[in-house]
């Protein structure tokens, strides 16, 4: 129970206006290291939010804020931003800085946006979207790759340039 009840806590400092749901075969918490595990078939659902991985890890200060969570195995996600892109998601591990707002995917990383061509692939993928930043890195067999959709108003720049040339 005494878990239970730091596991709640703690998920209550993400976001009070969102619901979570966790789920998993196995919850462990350490609360004098500030880690939370979850293990086996871990769904975490918030709001429109959605991530899927064998295992999670979550560390947690003095005062059960999250820190940083850590996903392995097989990751999946569903992210929806700030201005309502919704991004689909994979890689082998997921970490997620909770007070830069930083991604970082590993291994067999890929983000792809919802209805449009837009997609990033490499063996890592760093992503703030707090700050704009995003560094996508390949290997020699593997090249990091990205796809983007320009926007008509670009096209116009473009067309328009072609026409008075």
């Amino acid at each position: 129970m005494r878990f239970f009840i730091l596991v709640i806590f703690t998920l209550l400092f993400l976001n009070a206006a969102d619901t979570l749901e966790v789920k998993a075969l196995n919850f462990e918490a350490d609360e004098n290291n500030g880690i939370i595990e979850l293990n086996n078939n871990v769904e975490i659902k918030k709001g429109q939010d959605e991530l899927y991985a064998s295992k999670v890890v979550i560390h947690i200060d003095k005062n059960r804020i999250p820190l940083n969570y850590s996903a392995y195995g097989g990751v999946t996600f569903v992210v929806v931003t700030k201005d309502n892109r919704k991004l689909h998601g994979k890689a082998n591990e997921v970490f997620y800085n909770a007070t830069n707002g930083e991604y970082k995917l590993i291994g067999d990383g890929e983000v792809i946006e919802d209805n449009k061509i837009n997609s990033v692939t490499g063996e890592e993928i760093i992503i703030n979207n707090d700050i704009g930043y995003v560094n996508i890195t390949g290997t020699s067999n593997k090249p990091a790759k990205l796809i983007f959709q320009l926007e008509d108003s670009e096209r116009k720049i473009e067309d328009n340039n072609a026409t008075n040339n």
